[in-house]
């Protein structure tokens, strides 16, 4: 092992040197051991557990030919310092974590987090203690497995050597990201977490979002001398153990109440992953994104707070323009309240914002009250409002956004006030009743074969009219039409549905040529929607559509209409009666 000396006094050395004697001047300057490895990594943790999954064994040459070792490299993630953590040292490289099991206490004060440690693995046992793949000695086995237990500190110290000083220096990132080669870093994991990658899961440094603890705030994180699972959950009702020592300095502290993030060691018992706290300082609970406590803009932008769920607030400034997926300047973006789209806008902490990098992007989803009365397009007035909206913090066209939001009266609030939902749906038209003499609709005549004059008409049996869709005149002729209804003005509706009634003996394309559509008035595209229930072939029985729902269209003035296709060998006889649009 070398050492390189590191002169490190810097501008406080220098005024400590002025106050000593002359002869105190003259000593040296304390020189820094800075520990260099002699042995270099030549496979990654990943290799080395994939080489040895489902095996207990000692780690024999990696190449006998050349008497090459296993060895392998990492950072410390893993701190027994509080005393949480017992006999074990977790090292991370940009693959995988590894843990050890080792019959030593107090290994914080060699190993401390970010420090480099190779490790020759040859001569090392690995395989599993319970479920978890580790390093150790030989250990009594269960249930006719072998085990691993603890391995003697000196034969450690034998194969495994310090490079460089500590860097304590910790990165958090996704699963999906890139994992560092050069620094610490921690996961960002969800719950349920998944056993389908245990070689790179295991033992890794994770965190938790918005989480809690049942018990937070009354119970203390273990009894004296006991080992227990508290329990940590998320908004789904999904949970993790975080196993905890009743011989810690911290047992007997109280578990914060509220909700934030918890971070520890991803640990594995039986079959059930349960999380290892390096100390109370993993638990960091601090309610934001609660209703009573959400996110400022200036704390959605902070890095450190993507991904998380919850509460965000600020004041409406804008929006961003028609085709911009990736906003990069102020000019790809509207900061008044003349919008071009209604299905974002802009917030900030400050209502006379107009830089972008100052704000927050909220997604306002189709069909949701969030997008009918909170964008500027057709609400000019919740201009300068201010917004409090529930959601996810990550990237929405091209920076920081809220997404995800179910856009409905319990996520969101304008200048404090949440939307009044009317009770019951009302009826808001009613069309191709039976008794009707005359077809209010228009028709749309988009293909028509030759020897048709007509795709649709308004029948009559026995005195109950009926809309008729046919294109069988001599023979099957291609056709493509929609009788369209008048327009339904379903503005102040945060819900709407239709449904109708139809009947259709002889069946070809029936279900794949026809079907239902509807438009934002002044428009020209068609939007396809779903019919829960087709009619039973074989007879002109009338059928109930089922409930249709166009929740998405709520607050618009809207055109429905029947949509009739046939080709020149197949053509159906569609009738439909009965169209009701309810909304509230």
């Amino acid at each position: 092992m070398k050492k390189n000396k590191i002169f490190t006094l810097g501008m406080a050395g220098i005024a400590l040197a002025l106050g000593l004697t002359a002869c105190q001047a003259d000593m040296d300057t304390p020189e820094i051991d800075v520990p260099e490895a002699t042995i270099e990594a030549n496979t990654t943790i990943a290799d080395l557990k994939t080489v040895f999954e489902g095996k207990t064994e000692k780690v024999g040459l990696k190449d006998s030919t050349t008497n090459e070792h296993y060895i392998i490299h990492g950072r410390v993630i893993s701190s027994d310092a509080t005393g949480n953590i017992y006999k074990s040292l977790v090292i991370q490289d940009e693959t995988a974590a590894l843990a050890f099991s080792i019959n030593q206490s107090s290994m914080y004060v060699d190993y401390r987090l970010g420090q480099d440690v190779v490790v020759d693995m040859t001569g090392l046992y690995i395989g599993y203690y319970r479920g978890l793949q580790q390093v150790g000695a030989p250990g009594d086995p269960y249930n006719g497995e072998p085990q691993l237990g603890f391995m003697a500190f000196d034969y450690w110290k034998q194969h495994a050597q310090l490079n460089g000083l500590p860097n304590d220096a910790c990165v958090t990132i996704n699963r999906s990201d890139a994992w560092p080669s050069t620094t610490m870093y921690c996961l960002i994991e969800t719950m349920p977490v998944s056993s389908s990658d245990l070689i790179r899961t295991q033992s890794q440094l994770v965190e938790f979002r918005d989480v809690y603890f049942r018990q937070g705030g009354t119970a203390t994180y273990a009894p004296k001398e006991e080992s227990v699972s508290r329990y940590l959950y998320n908004e789904a009702g999904d949970s993790i153990a975080v196993r905890n020592s009743g011989y810690s300095n911290f047992y007997n502290d109280t578990i914060p109440a509220g909700k934030g993030t918890v971070r520890g060691i991803l640990s594995y018992y039986g079959d059930s992953w349960q999380l290892l706290l390096r100390g109370p300082g993993d638990v960091m609970i601090d309610n934001l994104g609660t209703k009573d406590k959400p996110f400022t803009v200036a704390q959605a932008l902070d890095p450190e707070n993507r991904l998380r769920n919850g509460w965000v607030t600020g004041y409406i400034v804008g929006s961003v323009k028609a085709g911009v997926d990736n906003v990069t300047s102020n000019d790809d973006c509207i900061f008044s309240a003349d919008a071009e789209m209604d299905n974002n806008v802009l917030i900030a902490d400050d209502a006379s914002c107009t830089d972008y990098a100052q704000c927050v992007a909220v997604e306002l989803p189709q069909g949701t009250m969030l997008r009918q009365h909170a964008n500027l397009a057709d609400n000019p007035g919740v201009y300068k409002a201010k917004l409090a909206v529930k959601g996810e913090i990550d990237e929405y066209l091209g920076m920081t956004g809220v997404i995800d939001s179910k856009g409905d009266a319990d996520s969101y609030t304008i200048n404090g006030e949440a939307p009044v939902v009317p009770a019951d749906f009302q009826e808001v038209a009613h069309y191709l009743q039976a008794s009707e003499t005359e077809c209010p609709f228009t028709f749309d005549n988009v293909t028509m074969a030759s020897g048709l004059t007509r795709v649709w008409s308004w029948k009559d049996y026995n005195g109950k009219y009926y809309l008729n869709g046919n294109a069988y005149v001599s023979g099957a002729k291609e056709s493509l039409s929609y009788a369209i209804s008048p327009v339904i003005d379903l503005g102040g509706m945060t819900e709407a549905r239709c449904s109708f009634r139809h009947a259709a003996k002889f069946q070809t394309v029936l279900k794949e040529l026809c079907g239902i559509v509807i438009r934002e008035e002044g428009t020209t595209e068609w939007t396809e929607l779903t019919i829960p229930t087709w009619p039973a072939a074989g007879s002109w029985t009338f059928t109930g559509s089922g409930d249709i729902d166009i929740t998405a269209f709520a607050g618009k003035k809207v055109e429905i209409a029947f949509k009739y296709g046939s080709t020149n060998s197949q053509a159906d006889t569609w009738e439909i009666n009965d169209l009701v649009v309810e909304a509230r």
